[in-house]
C-alpha cells in the first residue's frame, strides 16, 4: 500500500474533499490518522485566533476592570466578555 500527503488550495478543497469520501466509501482509499503527528501544533498561522496565553491574558484584564469598578454592573460585563468572545474567537458564548 501506497501512502500520499497533500497540501490542498482551500477554494479546491470541498471539492477534493468530495472525491476522497466517494473513493473512501467505496474501500479504495483508506484515511491514515498519524497518532505520532502533532496536529494542535502544526495548522496554518491563518487559522490562528489567539493563543490560549492571549486569551487568558485578556480574560484577566478585563476581570480586574471588575474589581475595579470600570463596569457597573455584571450585565455590563457579561455584554463586553459576548463581544469579545464573538469577535475575537468567533464563537457564541
Amino acid at each position: 500500500m501506497k501512502t500520499l500527503n497533500l497540501k490542498i488550495d482551500d477554494n479546491f478543497f470541498p471539492q477534493f474533499k468530495a472525491l476522497v469520501d466517494s473513493y473512501v466509501n467505496e474501500h479504495k482509499i483508506e484515511i491514515i490518522k498519524d497518532e505520532n503527528f502533532d496536529y494542535e501544533n502544526n495548522y496554518p498561522q491563518s487559522v490562528v485566533l489567539s493563543s490560549v496565553e492571549e486569551v487568558k491574558k485578556r480574560v484577566l484584564e478585563s476581570e480586574s476592570r471588575i474589581e475595579k469598578g470600570e463596569f457597573h454592573t455584571q450585565e455590563d460585563y457579561e455584554i463586553l466578555m459576548n463581544k469579545f468572545f464573538s469577535e475575537e474567537l468567533g464563537i457564541k458564548r
